[in-house]
């Protein structure tokens, strides 16, 4: 069995169970309007897979035995991931989220026969998504304002979240300033930049370092698991990426190929635009009836694909590296990072 899958697995539930009692009150709102959202919001809330949580817990647990401490921040930073995906699916104009209505949709489905009722729903979504974003916040406060780390550890998730709205606007901006021909600056290096911050950071790396503060891990503790954590943030990157082109539907869960139409911003299309086939991965990147057979065959013959590939699993080896030097970590947690690793490369969506 992976290591890491048992520790989720322990995890996970205790999450949930939190996260429950957190819909449960914000429910006691007394505004028909507003409780009405705050529902679409909650059924969002508690349907995530926790993974960052887990990990919130997994940093608190290299110092300590308990992690029932670090509960109500594993919480906060699942309630924060939500409120961002809300403003994300107004951004990609998603109607589902973990098999759910997004907030904008469910509002645009109610107000559809109304005049303007688009600019209405995704105001709405933006609303929403800022409310959960200051609960996140307020329950961090709440719970750990008396304890000795509380500066660090409100101050990381802070920027947490500001450097994953950083590598946001950069993934925002970006498709559209290359469709267009008005980026002449460095493609890949802006591809490198959206997956350090709003991948790494976000999913790895923050959660960790937030774990390792609420756990009193010193400053070379923590800086070990940021080495460790940040490669393989990316590398999880490159693995999404490669799987949104070469996966099927039933595995990823959604429309593969759908990078393609939306000109997402990916190491094997920065790698590609430099090379003789970037003409005719034009012919598909960007188009609403893109041939995903001929782009797969286009990013291998450039050589594109062998490209991605080689930089993933040079930097899982890069992890790995980092893992084998670190010798302050107990056997059992370095053990659950080595299958962290493996959790992560063998993951089919």
């Amino acid at each position: 069995m992976n290591r890491f899958l048992e520790f989720y697995k322990e995890v996970k539930p205790m999450i949930e169970k939190s996260l429950n009692n957190f819909n449960d009150e914000i429910l006691k709102e007394n505004n028909s309007i507003i409780k009405e959202n705050l529902n679409v919001f909650a059924d969002l809330n508690n349907c995530g897979k926790m993974i960052r949580g887990t990990l919130i817990a997994l940093g608190y647990k290299f110092n300590n035995e308990d992690i029932n401490y670090a509960i109500n921040l594993s919480t906060a930073y699942e309630i924060f991931e939500t409120a961002i995906l809300v403003h994300d699916d107004i951004i990609d104009n998603d109607v589902l989220r973990r098999g759910k209505i997004t907030v904008h949709a469910f509002n645009n489905e109610k107000y559809q026969k109304y005049l303007d009722h688009k600019h209405l729903s995704d105001s709405i979504g933006i609303c929403i998504g800022d409310y959960g974003l200051y609960k996140a916040n307020d329950l961090i406060v709440k719970n750990y304002y008396n304890d000795k780390n509380f500066y660090k550890i409100l101050s990381t998730y802070n920027q947490t979240v500001i450097d994953t709205i950083r590598g946001e606007i950069v993934d925002v901006i970006s498709p559209f300033e290359e469709k267009n021909k008005l980026f002449l600056g460095d493609t890949e290096k802006n591809v490198m930049d959206i997956y350090t911050l709003k991948t790494s950071y976000y999913t790895l790396v923050g959660p960790m370092m937030l774990g390792m503060l609420l756990g009193n891990n010193s400053e070379k503790e923590i800086d070990d698991i940021k080495k460790f954590t940040l490669p393989l943030g990316i590398a999880f990157q490159i693995q999404d990426d490669l799987l949104g082109i070469y996966s099927s539907d039933e595995k990823l869960g959604k429309t593969v190929g759908s990078d393609i139409k939306e000109f997402k911003q990916t190491l094997l299309y920065s790698f590609i635009k430099n090379t003789n086939y970037y003409d005719e991965l034009l012919k598909h990147y960007g188009n609403e009836d893109y041939n995903l057979k001929e782009v797969q065959q286009i990013f291998e013959k450039s050589g594109a694909k062998d490209y991605a590939i080689n930089k993933m699993e040079e930097l899982y080896n890069e992890s790995k590296e980092v893992l084998n030097n670190i010798s302050w970590l107990k056997n059992d947690d370095k053990e659950i990072l080595y299958d962290l690793i493996t959790f992560l490369k063998e993951r089919k969506k």
